[in-house]
């Protein structure tokens, strides 16, 4: 074991108590003890059911192939009749019990006097075991007697006279080994089994215990080796960083707050200060605090606070550039499944269409349809061209989908073009405004007659713009004053991200975005200048 690894155990557990038998000695023990126990009855357990099911499988079997014997045509006439009855029954009963595979096939008249047997010098006699009145009600029955041919399981049927009379029986039997060679069968099959099986289990229970011996530091498994690790891992495999907190002193620091705080300035504990001296920790004193903006070494981070039930506080660190890019993230997929559940919607309702008009034979309308449709795609295909940028391209043709689904007509103004060479960032922007912009645009505009959206993306020298108007009420004054801000919509709780989303991804790019109302349009305009390193 190396150095290393017990400096570590031996500041998480304690020490282990004293025990005469280690974790492998104990282990291969309980493991031999357990096997050892539960070979015999297992043995026996299956032996017992071994029996049940041979003998339910030949009952079942004797009963069938009893009745095969009962239905036979001459049987029933030699035991209706009388005559020569041994002569005409018994070759046919020793050859269908030879075809069928059977210990016996014995017939008898309806005294139970044998008329035909695997052995001739029993014919004429009674047939000995078991029940003789239910065939003669009409029953068949199935039992295990003791015969002149030994333990077996047999079936007698009644045969039946043309007349509906009982005239004989017919029985089919099986012999049966017993049980204790069935019980011995299993054991000599199963031994080898039960033995490959032990000593695997026992060197594989002495791996294991060397393994976990191996890995718990020398530590006994009372000891919290095993917790001390979990803990460890968790905490180096979380992308927040880690701090944990006692008073005003660091204790703990996962890797990823030591990167975010520049590292540990000598062994800890150290001072709060020393690391954030920005932070009022007084401010954490009492209570759970969510999304704490900090400033950390001039990265801008996102903070949680939670105190232990010891007093301690755990200080999780987002990086606020990560959170922000998963939110973006987030509302782009989000945006793009509702525009693949618009064409959905929109292409089944066209083929419904279709398919209708082919069914009542329009196919002149059908076509026309599909002309019509085609027609207004390629329009927007080629009014989407000269944006020259595919996602935008796709993210605009999905727009179109969607405002006719919801009776709203989004027009893209002619002058809508945009170069070559544009930066991946800004177009990034672009596509965010307008995804965000427009579906706002087509909230705003729900339930007024002949809803408008009109859509501007272009440039000039200086930069990129996007304007997107609506014929909506607008913007109530009471949301005007903290349009942007995450949470404030007029749309109710739990929205007003989508816009604050652009603002802040206009400002990270030096833009701006703007609200106007003019001419009974509602108007949100972006500005994002061309990037010099670009």
């Amino acid at each position: 074991m190396s150095p290393s690894r017990r400096p570590f155990a031996s500041e998480v557990v304690l020490p282990a108590p004293a025990r005469r038998w280690r974790v492998q000695t104990r282990a291969f023990a309980w493991l031999l003890a357990f096997f050892v126990a539960a070979a015999a009855p297992l043995a026996w357990v299956a032996s017992a059911t071994l029996q049940a099911s041979i003998h339910r499988g030949y009952a079942e079997r004797a009963l069938r192939e009893s009745q095969v014997v009962a239905a036979q045509a001459v049987v029933r006439a030699a035991l209706t009749d009388g005559v020569h009855v041994v002569a005409r029954v018994n070759p046919l009963a020793n050859a269908l019990r030879t075809q069928l595979g059977a210990d016996y096939v014995v017939v008898t008249d309806v005294r139970g006097v044998r008329v035909a047997h695997p052995e001739a010098d029993r014919l004429g006699e009674r047939m000995v075991g078991g029940d003789f009145t239910s065939f003669r009600a009409g029953r068949s029955v199935t039992e295990t007697v003791l015969g002149t041919l030994g333990m077996s399981v047999r079936a007698k049927v009644p045969v039946w006279s043309a007349d509906g009379r009982v005239v004989g029986l017919a029985s089919v039997g099986f012999l049966l080994p017993r049980l204790r060679d069935v019980f011995w069968d299993v054991v000599r099959a199963g031994a080898p089994w039960y033995a490959g099986i032990m000593v695997l289990a026992l060197l594989g229970a002495h791996a294991l215990s060397l393994g976990v011996r191996r890995e718990m530091f020398g530590l006994e498994p009372e000891q919290i080796a095993s917790v001390a690790v979990q803990y460890r891992t968790v905490l180096h495999a979380l992308e927040e960083g880690v701090v944990v907190l006692r008073g005003d002193m660091v204790h703990y620091l996962n890797p990823q707050a030591a990167q975010l705080v520049g590292g540990p300035p000598g062994a800890l504990p150290v001072p709060l200060a020393a690391l954030l001296p920005d932070v009022d920790v007084r401010a954490w004193r009492h209570g759970a605090h969510d999304n704490v903006p900090l400033s950390v070494r001039g990265v801008p981070v996102l903070a949680n606070v939670r105190v232990a039930p010891d007093g301690a506080r755990v200080v999780t660190l987002r990086d606020h550039a990560r959170v922000r890019a998963l939110a973006d993230e987030l509302t782009q997929a989000q945006r793009y499944a509702e525009l693949l559940r618009a064409q959905t919607h929109e292409f089944t309702n066209r083929l419904h269409t279709l398919a209708g008009l082919l069914h009542l034979g329009e196919v002149d309308a059908a076509l026309s349809l599909i002309y019509e449709r085609e027609r207004r795609q390629s329009a927007r295909r080629d009014a989407v061209v000269p944006l020259r940028h595919l996602h935008l391209m796709a993210l605009l043709l999905g727009k179109f989908e969607r405002a006719e689904e919801l009776g709203v007509t989004l027009t893209l103004d002619p002058l809508s073009a945009l170069p070559e060479g544009v930066d991946a960032a800004t177009l990034d922007a672009v596509e965010l405004a307008v995804g965000n912009l427009v579906q706002n645009a087509f909230d705003a505009t729900l339930g007024v007659h002949g809803a408008r959206v009109r859509l501007l993306v272009a440039a000039d020298p200086e930069g990129v713009q996007v304007e997107v108007q609506d014929n909506g009420p607008g913007v109530p004054p009471t949301v005007q004053a903290h349009l942007g801000t995450r949470g404030v919509s007029s749309k109710g709780a739990g929205r007003g991200v989508g816009l604050a989303l652009v603002r802040d991804r206009a400002a990270a790019l030096g833009g701006t975005l703007a609200y106007d109302r003019r001419a009974g349009m509602t108007v949100f305009t972006l500005t994002l200048p061309f990037r010099e390193d670009a």
